[in-house]
């Protein structure tokens, strides 16, 4: 005769019993059959582990941060530098470190070691001669400079094409540097001004309008303070950017333009002149290499461009650029 169901001692009604969850009776069946394997002498082999695949926006990225890595070190080798050069080459590594950092680092399958088994490329990132000198950190900086821009307009992805637009325009000034402390003559990439068939593509809105606008107030401020040729400079970029403006207005961009902009103060070494063209470059640099982020492959080229003319404006006005132009 069965058994009557267990009852609670709290309600009095039965007690269900709790099925055995699948997962974990199946977890029970294959541990027990795994020891009954082993008891027999027979092992389960499995395949030795495999990196992941890169794909092409991982591609792209590496490859940048190798660069890094690598400008990095070959400065770290070179000795006998002093004055300005060792200067220069100081700074060249801590913006190098900085790009790699912000590229996301150099990335290793097993960086304590592969696996039994298994064998994968090593990454190379040690300097492309024994005993390096400045020059061979200028030829690195120059064609890690044309890389960069390169790499920047033909990425798959928006964030790291920014990314390496910053790096490529941060590398063609660090080579311009050390080019001109070894006593030769070398132009950073001169970029060009957006044109207004660019803006539309890359679209007029309100926050571009407002960085325009703010653009052109600080420059024809200049002008009217300036003489000579930084007033001819200072004029030239206002009819430019006002050119602009109009543009994104008759677009359909929102006006809501203030009345009136501040200006910055003059600093210790810095006009007030100065200051103010330094200020606005520096707006349009950081919104052309955002713009980046917002548009496909097709309109970085002009995007680009323009945050290369502005990068040298920053450094003709007399102000510097961050490790990453536009980014920092």
């Amino acid at each position: 005769m069965p058994l009557p169901p267990p009852r609670s001692t709290a309600t009095g009604a039965p007690v269900r019993r709790r099925p055995r969850p699948r997962v974990v009776a199946g977890t029970l069946a294959l541990v027990a059959g795994a020891a009954l394997l082993g008891g027999c002498g027979v092992r389960l082999e499995s395949p030795p582990p495999t990196p992941p695949v890169p794909d092409a926006v991982e591609e792209v990225r590496q490859d940048g941060a190798v660069d890094a890595a690598t400008i990095a070190r070959t400065v770290a080798e070179v000795t006998g530098a002093e004055g300005e050069v060792a200067e220069v080459l100081e700074r060249v590594a801590e913006q190098a470190r900085t790009h790699a950092d912000a590229l996301g680092g150099v990335w290793e399958a097993w960086p304590g070691g592969a696996p039994e088994g298994v064998t994968t490329a090593p990454v190379r990132t040690d300097p492309p001669v024994a005993d390096p000198a400045p020059q061979d950190v200028l030829d690195l900086l120059t064609a890690g400079a044309a890389d960069a821009r390169a790499a920047s307009l033909a990425s798959p992805d928006d964030a790291v094409a920014a990314v390496l637009a910053s790096v490529s325009i941060s590398r063609s000034h660090a080579a311009a540097d050390l080019a001109g402390a070894l006593g030769e003559d070398l132009a950073p990439a001169a970029g060009a001004e957006l044109s207004p068939d660019a803006l539309l593509a890359r679209g007029s809105d309100g926050p571009t309008l407002l960085v325009l606008d703010q653009a052109r107030h600080a420059f024809e401020t200049v002008a009217a303070r300036s003489t000579g040729t930084s007033r001819d400079a200072a004029a030239g970029r206002a009819a430019h950017l006002q050119l602009l403006v109009d543009t994104a207005l008759a677009d359909g961009a929102p006006d809501r333009r203030p009345g009136v902009y501040d200006l910055p103060d003059a600093t210790d070494d810095l006009s007030a002149e100065q200051a103010a063209a330094v200020d606005a470059e520096s707006r349009l640099l950081t919104h052309w290499v955002f713009s980046i982020t917002l548009t496909g492959p097709e309109q970085r080229e002009s995007l680009l461009a323009a945050a290369e003319l502005a990068a040298g404006q920053v450094r003709a006005w007399g102000g510097t650029l961050e490790a990453l132009p536009g980014l920092d």
